[in-house]
């Protein structure tokens, strides 16, 4: 079951980098440049997805994110939990 959950959390990342990538082509397309340039240096230390989530977020209605943001938001809550599920029955297996 844990490798479920663990399956389950990879998707998400996936589908949480794709969402990503989609916030930053519409970051180029309305010349905030150096905002996608930004994200996409920093994301070495996590601060770059963060931007750009909070940065969508901002500007959802405007660029018409709306959709996309719904969906990164869905796979990080999605993915966050299923992590922490599967990392509670691989530590309850392992203890007991």
């Amino acid at each position: 079951m844990a490798m479920l959950f663990q399956l389950i959390g990879m998707v998400c990342g996936l589908g949480s980098l794709v969402c990503w990538i989609l916030v930053l082509i519409q970051m180029f397309k309305h010349e905030q440049t150096g905002l996608a340039i930004a994200s996409i240096v920093l994301i070495c230390i996590g601060i770059g997805p963060l931007i750009a989530f909070v940065y969508g977020w901002i500007k959802s209605g405007e660029w018409d994110l709306k959709q996309i943001m719904l969906g990164w938001t869905g796979c990080i809550v999605v993915g966050l939990i299923c992590n922490v599920l599967a990392a509670v029955m691989v530590a309850g297996a392992a203890a007991g």
